[in-house]
């Protein structure tokens, strides 16, 4: 593909930073991380995602920064031999040969959509549309 594009990474205005993968099958790490978050009356999964999103045979969970300096809660993963990683966000942003930005066709958004989501390490992609002429 020829169109100019430019990449931003982890900038300012993202919300979850960190999150952790947990298998499909292992209930017993959410049913327990439920409810130590009630027990301690903490917000340790981001609420929007509870339940996750599904890549392979995992789910990924986001979590909160909270969560990341809680003793409970790394005790929880440390029995379950799980951690918490870091997110990196990418935002891309494509350019006609104008200049206007947020521009590709939406056939070439999809196919690119579903090629990312394919990669192992890749874990979503949304495509945005913001037509800024």
């Amino acid at each position: 593909m020829t169109t100019n594009y430019s990449i931003d990474c982890n900038t300012g205005s993202m919300g979850n930073k960190y999150y952790i993968m947990v298998d499909k099958d292992n209930r017993d790490i959410r049913r327990e991380l439920r409810k130590g978050m009630e027990e301690e009356n903490k917000d340790w999964i981001i609420s929007s995602s509870a339940t996750g999103i599904r890549k392979g045979h995992s789910y990924v969970i986001a979590v909160s920064e909270q969560a990341v300096n809680d003793e409970k809660f790394l005790s929880i993963l440390n029995k379950y031999d799980t951690q918490v990683k870091k997110f990196v966000w990418c935002y891309i942003r494509f350019e006609k040969s104008d200049g206007s930005r947020y521009w590709i066709p939406e056939e070439d958004a999809v196919k690119m959509k579903n090629e990312l989501e394919n990669n192992e390490s890749i874990i979503t992609v949304s495509i945005d549309y913001i037509n800024d002429q």
